[in-house]
């Protein structure tokens, strides 16, 4: 067995040696065997770096060298990039995951009758969000004094408590407000009443030092970084140094412009209700805005969907669990529900009811229908928490578009598919289609067309939600349709990946500027 150096010894496999005297082991003396060293150099998990035994030792910054180069040579891990990658992404989310809350009034939480119905009729349907509203010639009307309102009465309170009341959601209280007037003619959505929204300054910085914040007189501002994504995702920019006013909420995003208020302009309120019958203000307006193209944030359902079916049987609950409460034994009869079902007749009530109720056969509560046994009756938040005013917005939302296609002949809409194959125009801009396909667009899973008969605007001033396949299936404007495609240009394919993705992107910047110069304008062309 040769000798490598003094403490230090080769161990063959088929013998054992320990370094250490037997004895001592016994005797219990190891002190002088303490800094005696023995490696089996033949074990497969050392790694061993044979050197001359005549090789001067190098100083200490030799040693730090060698270590880099064996750390360089065996990581193989690439930490480095992860933790790159790491940062980068969490930048690029940081806008959105840091998503805003929204508080409604408490008309809006409780979705009070008759503002949020269970079911449209066909004439509101007809004129959603639009009233009636015909003043006869010769009329005479008054005009109220318009009633002060203490800030010092809604101190230190949120949302739902200032506006407990559908009484404090009129303007003829002097309360603050701005007026936004939207530039489509038939947004794709349209928030409920006394549901909130908020008017978010979007400011992207203009380097990663910049740390300014600017302030505008309305709304609240919201820093953006250099590489965060736009808040209005793949259909809209916010450049460095620039502001950009966002129309705000659950349902959609929009921008809005800033416009003066000529002096001779006014507005005129019709109050009715809260037990004061009805009252007309005149106010002056304050701030008015412009709103451009709304952009959905989440998906309208399609008649048929589960999310439909889910929304109505929790709606059932939310009123039969609110008249029990109020029934001194907590029972009710299907009449005490049927008006708020006018769609329904009492079999069909009777039939949804068994799913969370029991009919009393016996005793008495004979005829009357009882919460199950297994189950308790929630208190006011947990039936709030049933349904929220958004959902019952999608499911009217869905309600008018399936009159307008009734009303055009084609019998309620057809269902989403992923060809639209048979489809006319108007089947295709069926609100739970066109939210469906501009989700995901912004998701990178579709390309719209764009432009043409999708655009809200009519003159190229809003995006045509209508969806085109992505295998080629993108025109920019003014490019022919049916031309056909010279295959030797894309070596031969039908199209260029590259050349039709920086086609659309180009035309996505065409219309979010054109839109932005024609809302920006003094007079500005209506986007009808």
């Amino acid at each position: 067995m040769p000798a490598v150096d003094d403490d230090i010894y080769w161990v063959d496999d088929d013998e054992y040696v320990s370094g250490v005297d037997d004895d001592a082991i016994l005797e219990g003396n190891l002190e002088e065997q303490a800094n005696r060293v023995v490696l089996d150099l033949n074990d497969i998990q050392l790694l061993v770096d044979a050197q001359r035994a005549d090789r001067p030792k190098k100083a200490d910054k030799s040693m730090v060298i060698g270590e880099q180069l064996f750390q360089k040579r065996y990581n193989i891990s690439n930490d480095q990039a992860y933790d790159l990658l790491k940062e980068n992404y969490q930048s690029r989310v940081r806008s959105t995951i840091g998503n805003l809350t929204i508080d409604h009034s408490m008309v809006a939480n409780r979705l009070q009758s008759p503002y949020y119905k269970v079911k449209l009729s066909k004439s509101q349907a007809r004129s959603f969000h639009r009233p009636n509203f015909v003043i006869r010639p010769n009329t005479v009307i008054h005009f109220s004094r318009v009633r002060h309102r203490k800030k010092k009465k809604d101190k230190g309170k949120d949302i739902a408590q200032i506006f407990s009341a559908s009484k404090d959601l009129s303007l003829g209280d002097g309360s603050q407000y701005v007026m936004l007037e939207y530039s489509e003619e038939y947004p794709i959505v349209m928030s409920n009443f006394g549901m909130g929204s908020k008017i978010i300054n979007y400011y992207r910085k203009k380097s990663n030092e910049d740390e300014s914040r600017p302030k505008l007189n309305i709304g609240e501002t919201y820093v953006l970084g250099s590489q965060d994504r736009s808040p209005f995702w793949n259909f809209g920019s916010v450049d460095p140094g620039e502001i950009v006013p966002t129309y705000y909420n659950r349902l959609v995003r929009a921008p809005i412009f800033k416009h003066e208020v000529k002096g001779t302009d006014f507005l005129m309120i019709r109050s009715t209700g809260g037990g004061e019958g009805q009252k007309y203000y005149l106010r002056n307006i304050p701030h008015l805005y412009t709103v451009g193209q709304t952009l959905p944030v989440t998906e309208i359902p399609s008649p048929r969907s589960r999310r439909v079916t889910t929304a109505s049987k929790n709606r059932l609950k939310m009123i039969v669990f609110r008249v029990l409460s109020k029934s001194e034994n907590e029972r009710i009869l299907v009449k005490g529900i049927s008006s708020h079902f006018p769609d329904q007749n009492d079999m069909q009530n009777r039939q949804r009811l068994k799913e969370f109720m029991e009919y009393q056969r016996t005793g008495e509560d004979q005829g009357y229908w009882k919460i199950k046994a297994t189950d308790t009756l929630p208190n006011e938040d947990g039936i709030r928490s049933m349904v929220h005013p958004e959902e019952i917005t999608l499911l009217e939302t869905m309600q008018v578009g399936q009159q307008f296609l009734e009303d055009a002949g084609y019998g309620g809409g057809k269902e989403d598919d992923e060809q639209h194959e048979g489809m006319s125009t108007e089947e295709k801009l069926a609100p739970w289609i066109t939210s469906k396909n501009f989700i995901n667009a912004t998701q990178g899973k579709a390309m719209l067309e764009l432009h043409g008969e999708g655009d809200s605007s009519g003159c190229g001033l809003a995006f045509s939600f209508i969806r085109t396949s992505m295998k080629g299936g993108f025109k920019a404007m003014g490019e022919p349709t049916d031309e056909k495609v010279d295959k030797s240009k894309y070596g031969g394919h039908s199209y260029n990946v590259a050349l039709q993705q920086k086609a659309y992107e180009e035309e996505i910047a065409r219309i979010w500027n054109a839109q932005k110069r024609n809302l920006t304008a003094p007079v500005t062309t209506a986007m009808t």
